[in-house]
């Protein structure tokens, strides 16, 4: 099978995302990937980027280049990136991910991207992927098969119920399933009971933070929620990056003037409109940044989950202060 050229890939889940990348590397050339990874946001992103798509590694590795966030590249970009992906480099595999929420069930791609010819030519050769993420209803199926990988077992109804409480998020999904493989023996299934260990999404309101710094007031009151969580043990980072990933879209959608796609309760809907059109396009995705900064600070063991909250405070002040 030969290997694409490049590819792109549609899905608003970074979990799945990468996953599926990871997949389809080790589909050609297990374990011998050098990954680089480039953001959106990113000022010196086409120079960077033309450098990784040109430059062979020079101990011959073959390198994966990752584009992420690409749903908000200014349409120049599209145009620039055609010379560079003209003809095959075996040791160089480009990725353009678009990580938008999709529309009626389909993704959004961008009006250049369409017309370019390295995209027609992706979608005739089959170099796309596209998943609409975590939804209700492919929610069940998911966790029937990430159940199935990790070996568990269901009471008649359990699975089912426990699809009801799960969040729209592949990772805290995996997370919440990994526990019963601890807390269930071998042999042995996923009785009611067992759904008290599901962690309750995090109470805290993460636009009441926004328009507090937003109006120079005092988020104590927050911020103490969050520490007596972690000092009672419980990890308050994961729920609350969730929250703020919710958060983020709907600021996100509201920033490109497509509210119709969220749900906004109606006593919320004029004042997260003004802060989106306030922060604009780059700055509401920055926080997509920062939450990947986190998650992936502790996962890879470099910072606690203690440094990563403080972090994301500290960025949270600095993105939403007063001008």
């Amino acid at each position: 099978m030969t290997r694409p050229g490049f590819y792109f890939c549609f899905c608003p889940d970074p979990n799945l995302l990468n996953r599926q990348i990871r997949k389809l590397l080790d589909s050609f050339d297990p374990g011998n990937w050098q990954i680089k990874t480039l953001w959106s946001d990113d000022p010196d992103l086409e120079s960077k980027l033309g450098q990784a798509l040109n430059l062979m590694d020079m101990m011959g590795s073959a390198k994966a280049v990752i584009v992420r966030r690409c749903e908000v590249l200014k349409d120049g970009f599209w145009t620039s990136v055609a010379p560079a992906l003209k003809g095959f480099k075996p040791g160089i595999w480009p990725f353009f991910c678009l990580e938008g929420q999709w529309d009626k069930n389909k993704p959004k791609v961008p009006a250049v991207l369409a017309k370019q010819k390295f995209y027609r030519i992706a979608g005739e050769k089959e170099w796309i992927w596209q998943f609409p993420g975590i939804t209700r209803q492919n929610l069940p199926r998911y966790v029937q098969k990430k159940a199935g990988e990790l070996g568990l077992a269901f009471a008649p109804g359990v699975r089912e119920k426990l699809a009801g409480m799960l969040p729209l998020d592949s990772h805290a999904v995996d997370q919440e399933l990994s526990k019963f493989s601890l807390l269930v023996n071998k042999n042995e299934r996923v009785e009611p009971g067992h759904l008290e260990a599901v962690e309750p999404e995090a109470d805290i309101d993460i636009f009441a933070l926004m328009r507090m710094v937003q109006q120079g007031g005092s988020v104590a009151d927050v911020w103490r929620k969050i520490f007596k969580d972690q000092e009672s043990g419980r990890d308050g980072l994961f729920p609350f990056l969730g929250l703020l990933l919710r958060e983020a879209r709907i600021l996100w959608n509201l920033a490109n003037d497509e509210p119709g796609k969220i749900y906004i309760h109606p006593k919320d809907r004029s004042e997260k409109t003004a802060l989106a059109r306030k922060l604009g396009r780059e700055k509401t995705a920055r926080l997509w940044t920062m939450i990947l900064e986190a998650e992936m600070g502790v996962k890879s063991g470099n910072i606690l989950p203690d440094q990563a909250m403080e972090n994301l405070t500290a960025d949270l002040y600095r993105l939403f202060k007063p001008v």
